[in-house]
């Protein structure tokens, strides 16, 4: 640790941003380098418990990962680390005796050392989350002594002096901003500042960017979750790497091409493409692109042609051997580079296309066209791609296109496409340099050039290659544009769908040398991917990163690289399954001497000599390469385009003596068939084994040209597991995975967690807590329509509860109403009916979401008498009658449109209730009782939905038109509001009875259980009584586990298993306290009960009140609500604060104006008195 601190104060003193690296810089927050205070006997082992815990951590277990630490800690008491891990740990259990002993831990570790800026801030967390503002206030400041800029510091003071001192907590705000300008509650709270001082334009502008960092989806949010608190309270991640495994001599390889038969021909002419006096395809292709079309964990690999008359060639890897694959409908043919990504979301890998003059976008077919359409025997459907460039608009301009690469750029969840290009070419001839295009997937299928608007064009610069990389270390994808000739260009992303040119904050990477591309790989074994800027008959440079957003370069390998002279190409790969990744230089020399290198690496990041792969060549030929494992022993081949003959195909001759693993992140289908996925650019995967860190980024554009599948692949040395794997998926998502096993390649899929509904019912049936279902779904507020538009709620729900779910206990009814996801929920009255009624008789509450008028009114509807349909028929031809004659949890299932969740590709079900409906008399009253459930979009869905041009049609009645058709007969009859339940609508007036078929037609993933028609008997005796609770109690309980009867959706809610430290964010702002509520649920009066994720209302009703049942009697009991809730969602207004309440006089949400000022300040005062500060 003194040579650390000595190396970066020299830094700061002038020196050369470059060292010699025997002890490289180790960012702070994320490893400890010392094992000081470890017993040496014991070292070894420390390592499971410690990496357990971190990953539980990572899972948002944070009281198993309480017990790791303490494991650690009892081998090690006095090792900093492992007490430090401990107390974070113990600060995210969210128990009083577990902040207590946070408390003891950190207070320990401070009295040991006062600088600890990480148990400060810690300590900071708690001491402000229990209201010990004075003392959380110390803490911090002690941070900022420590470590002046650092962001989250300066945000959490800034929170801390808003009431006491408000021009210092806008310093702090603005010193937030200035350090990251993507805080988006930094950003908020400094509105309210700004507007208090009366500088409404700047507030406005600072809205304004608020509102696009929330439309983007990825900016920074302060929380008291893990994760959210800042980089000073997340846990130490990792010991000092390990001595090296490896060898300084790489393996024995030879060329195995010949056996491979991978004989692609192409047009290039040989030659550096950075020196050629050539602007066209044949100076600069072909590249290489790799990747598996059919799911089944067999390579392909495309050689685009490289001129007029080369057509390029698809491959697919069989038993060891490459064969063409006829008919593949890609033209290569003037292509220079080729990139696989799956822009529309199929789970296929498409491909583009870079060349001179319009580029081409190929779909894979896969899926697409049956094996038996295949025109020969032996060619599947993988394998067949369709020209859709004019139709998805991605041909771009008369422009010779080099680099590219796949990136979710704008956050919505599909790829997008970055283009590098190196000249125009217009009628004057032509021109070297061109502007750049960012094609911005429209999620319809076709793309639009944004670069113009996102400042992404970067100029006139002959452009080769494009790097997306978090160069920052802020958790988005920047963007490194890698010119010939003129400095190289670097955006930061703004996570508002615009970037800052910051090229002047990276001087050394700003390089004008001619590029050509470059790599990245954690050489050093810090957890941070460095960079390796290739360039071309310059000598390349390796850049260490060694904190945030500060690379160094490496002395050691600018000397070693210097007598190399310049390279053609470079890839980063663990050739020999030690634990680092090493580097293959291509084609390196200069002076017609030219060969490949091999730099072994010998250990965070010190690389052995360089030794020669193959001869020595007069002629740069290497063009596009990959580290490829083509028969999935582990051990990575090396494979080179080259430029006008046949490729090259290293492989090892020796198996190296390490284990490996390569990570594989898949995607699951509709029918749960599961398969690479190749839309996942820019996951970032960490892997443990031991004391070693690695990290990786998955890439589908790597060096010169190089296209690698989507997977990262890791040598683990003796390891024979990875104590951890730990993804950050694109969209923020961060899942471990404990004890992988070695030597396979590891599928995994995303988790899926969902992170909003409404507040669910659970009752007691005499023997347990049964969950009934959600409510309160129709009292949405801020949900998104459109833009501007958010649609209208309905406060008032009555809820059926079956007649075997309750019962009562003591002489008292119990309900638990819980609020287990990302929601405020605002209550303002609850109680139960009971209704008294002759046993031939069924009741259902009259409810539904939405519909036409006349609205659903909660009334009880008396059925006397059920229809069921004869027949019944799905708009795909099948017969579905068993699935709607009886609530069984059988649907009839809609097509899904896999793009957006809650949608559905247009369906209907098509009934028919025969004579017995034709029967009935034209008095009688009909109701249609439809049971089912609705899985519910999100505001974000309907945003990428709107932005395909898609709308949400709910379920409409159509009836036989007289004509052999069919017309609309109610536009909209509303659908099931949530989870499992039956609504009601009334189609007496319908003039269907005497043909008795109607048909139900929407595209909302709606799932009908069971369908009828009801004979409504109004004048039936019954008796309504109500209870009121006598009790009613706000508490916490965490969050009940999520399981399937039947391993089928919808999943429903265990009250037995309650999880705690599920990593959902909280709404900022006032709840309320915690005890007796009765007095805010009597009346519906805007005086609610506020309550937050992972609470409950615990609720009694006196059963003594009630009369006995008479006999052929039976009772029916059902729960009126009135209230609204909100989600977390980007696109829900004002997702992340309670406020602005809502209130049932207001026309719309968000209200134009707050509800009565004098009753909410009381209500504040004396009811929600638990301000979360979590904005967030």
């Amino acid at each position: 640790m003194i040579v650390l601190i000595f190396g970066i104060a020299m830094a700061g003193c002038g020196e050369p941003s470059s060292y010699e690296h025997e002890h490289p810089p180790e960012p702070a927050g994320r490893l400890d380098p010392s094992t000081v205070g470890i017993p040496p006997a014991q070292i070894d082992s420390i390592f499971s418990p410690f990496n357990r815990g971190v990953a539980l951590m990572d899972q948002y277990r944070p009281q198993e990962a309480v017990k790791a630490f303490e494991e650690v800690v009892r081998i090690a008491p006095d090792w900093s680390a492992g007490r430090l891990n401990l107390g974070v740990a113990l600060l995210n259990t969210q128990t009083e005796s577990g902040y207590a002993r946070a408390e003891q831990e950190l207070s320990r570790l401070i009295g040991i050392d006062p600088s600890d800026a990480h148990a400060r801030f810690a300590l900071g967390m708690l001491f402000k989350h229990l209201n010990r503002a004075r003392e959380a206030a110390r803490e911090f400041e002690a941070v900022l002594a420590v470590d002046s800029g650092d962001a989250d510091a300066h945000y959490q003071m800034g929170v801390l002096m808003t009431d006491r001192d408000p021009a210092a907590a806008r310093r702090h705000f603005e010193q937030t901003l200035d350090q990251a300008p993507h805080h988006e509650s930094a950003c908020y709270r400094l509105v309210t500042l700004l507007r208090e001082a009366g500088e409404i334009e700047r507030a406005r502008e600072l809205m304004q960017r608020f509102r696009a960092l929330k439309t983007a989806g990825a900016g920074v949010a302060a929380g008291m979750k893990y994760g959210e608190m800042g980089r000073y309270a997340d846990i130490l991640r990792a010991f000092s790497p390990e001595p090296s495994q490896g060898r300084d001599e790489p393996p024995d390889y030879a060329d195995i091409s010949a056996d491979a038969q991978l004989n692609a021909d192409n047009g290039a002419v040989p030659g550096m493409p950075a020196e050629s006096s050539r602007m066209d395809a044949p100076a600069f292709g072909p590249g290489l692109a790799a990747s598996d079309l059919e799911g089944r964990g067999e390579l392909s690999v495309y050689i685009p042609g490289a001129g007029p008359d080369h057509v390029g060639a698809l491959y697919r890897l069989q038993n060891g051997r490459f064969s063409i694959v006829p008919n593949s409908g890609i033209d290569g043919r003037n292509a220079v580079g080729a990139f696989f990504g799956d822009y529309d979301g199929d789970g296929d890998p498409d491909l583009y296309l870079t060349c001179d003059g319009p580029n081409r976008l190929y779909r894979n077919d896969a899926g697409r066209v049956s094996v038996s359409d295949a025109p020969s025997a032996g060619v599947s459907d993988a394998g067949r791609f369709t020209d859709v460039t004019a139709q998805t608009r991605t041909a771009g301009g008369q422009t010779l296109s080099v680099g590219a690469a796949w990136a979710d750029a704008d956050h919505d969840g599909d790829l997008d496409l970055y283009v590098a290009n190196a000249a125009a070419r217009s009628a004057a001839g032509l021109s070297a340099g061109a502007p750049n295009t960012l094609w911005r997937n429209n999620g319809d299928g076709t793309f639009t050039d944004v670069a113009p608007e996102a400042r992404l064009e970067g100029g006139q610069a002959v452009t080769v290659g494009v790097l997306f990389f978090d160069m920052d270390d802020d958790r988005d994808l920047d963007i490194c544009l890698l010119n010939s000739g003129s400095p190289n260009r670097i955006y930061l992303n703004d996570r508002v769908g615009q970037y800052t040119d910051a090229t002047d904050r990276f001087p050394d990477l700003s390089d004008a040398a001619p590029s050509m591309g470059a790599v990245t790989a954690d050489v050093d074994q810090n957890g941070r991917l460095d960079i390796l800027l290739i360039r071309g008959p310059a000598p390349p440079r390796l850049f260490l990163n060694v904190d945030r957003g500060r690379f160094v370069e490496d002395r050691v390998f600018a000397e070693r690289a210097a007598e190399l002279g310049g390279s053609a190409g470079a890839m980063a790969a663990d050739l020999d399954l030690d634990g680092d990744a090493d580097i293959v230089l291509l084609d390196a020399g200069s002076k017609r001497s030219y060969a490949h290198r091999i730099l072994m690496n010998a250990g965070m990041g010190q690389f052995a000599p360089p030794a020669r792969l193959g001869s020595t060549r007069a002629t740069p030929t290497a063009r596009g390469a990959l580290a490829l494992d083509l028969n999935g022993d582990g051990v990575l081949e090396i494979v080179t385009a080259r430029a006008g003959m046949r490729p090259e195909i290293w492989r090892a001759q020796t198996k190296p003596d390490g284990h490996w693993l390569t990570v594989v992140p898949l995607k699951s289908s509709e029918d749960d068939v599961r398969c690479p996925d190749a839309g996942v650019a820019g996951l970032g995967v960490e892997i443990k084994t031991g004391r070693s860190i690695q990290a990786a980024q998955v890439t589908q554009s790597a060096g010169y040209l190089g296209s690698p599948p989507p997977q990262v692949h890791f040598g683990l040395g003796a390891r024979v597991k990875a104590d951890y794997v730990r993804l950050a998926w694109p969209d923020g998502v961060i899942q471990s995975e404990l004890e992988v096993p070695a030597n396979q390649r590891w599928g995994i899929v995303k988790i899926h967690r969902k992170p909003s509904s409404c507040p669910i019912l659970f009752a007691w049936d005499g023997a347990r807590f049964s969950f009934v279902t959600d409510f309160l779904g129709v009292g949405g507020v801020g949900f998104f329509l459109s833009p501007g538009v958010y649609g209208p709620p309905d406060p008032t729900e009555r809820v059926l509860i079956p007649r075997d779910m309750i019962a009562p206990r003591d002489g008292r009814y119990l309900l638990r109403v819980a609020e287990p996801l990302e929601e405020v929920t605002w209550m303002d009255q609850l109680y139960l009916i009971a209704y008294d009624h002759p046993e031939n008789i069924e009741i259902f509450p009259d409810e539904r979401f939405g519909g036409v008028e006349p609205a659903p009114t909660g009334r009880p509807i008396l059925l006397s008498r059920r229809i069921f349909p004869v027949s019944a028929r799905a708009s795909g031809g099948g017969d579905v009658l068993d699935r709607i004659r009886s609530v069984d949890r059988r649907y009839a299932e809609p097509p899904k449109d896999s793009r957006f969740v809650g949608y559905a590709h247009d369906h209907w079900i098509e009934v028919n209730f025969g004579d017995e409906l034709r029967r009935l008399s034209p008095a009688d009253t009909l109701v249609l009782c439809l049971h089912g459930w609705v899985e519910y979009t999100y505001s974000h869905v309907n945003y990428a939905a709107h932005q395909a041009g898609l709308a949400m049609s709910p379920p409409r009645i159509e009836i036989p038109d007289g004509k052999g058709g069919w017309k609309t007969a109610v536009a909209d009859m509303g659908f099931p509001a949530g989870l499992p339940r039956m609504m009601t609508f009334d189609i007496t007036a319908l003039p269907f009875r005497a043909d008795a078929r109607m048909r139900i037609h929407t595209n909302m993933e709606i799932y009908w259980d069971q369908i009828f028609v009801g004979t409504e008997t109004p004048a039936a005796a019954i008796r309504r009584r109500v209870l009121r609770p006598v009790s009613a109690d706000l508490r916490y309980l965490g969050y009940p586990r999520e399981y399937s009867p039947d391993g089928d959706d919808p999943t429903l809610y265990d009250y037995d298993r309650i999880d705690q430290g599920v990593p959902f964010k909280n709404m900022e702002g006032r709840f309320t306290r915690f005890g007796d509520v009765r007095d805010l649920l009597k009346d519906v009066d805007d005086r609610f009960v506020i309550m937050g994720r992972g609470e409950e209302i615990v609720l009694s009703f006196d059963a003594a009140g009630l009369p006995a049942i008479p006999p052929g009697w039976t009772r029916t009991f059902v729960l009126h609500s009135d209230g609204y809730c909100k989600d977390m969602d980007l696109y829900t207004a004002f997702p992340d604060s309670v406020d602005p309440m809502p209130y049932h006089n207001m026309t719309a949400y968000p209200p134009p104006r707050p509800p009565d000022g004098a009753r909410r300040k009381h209500d504040d005062r004396v009811w929600h008195t638990r301000h979360v500060s979590n904005l967030e």
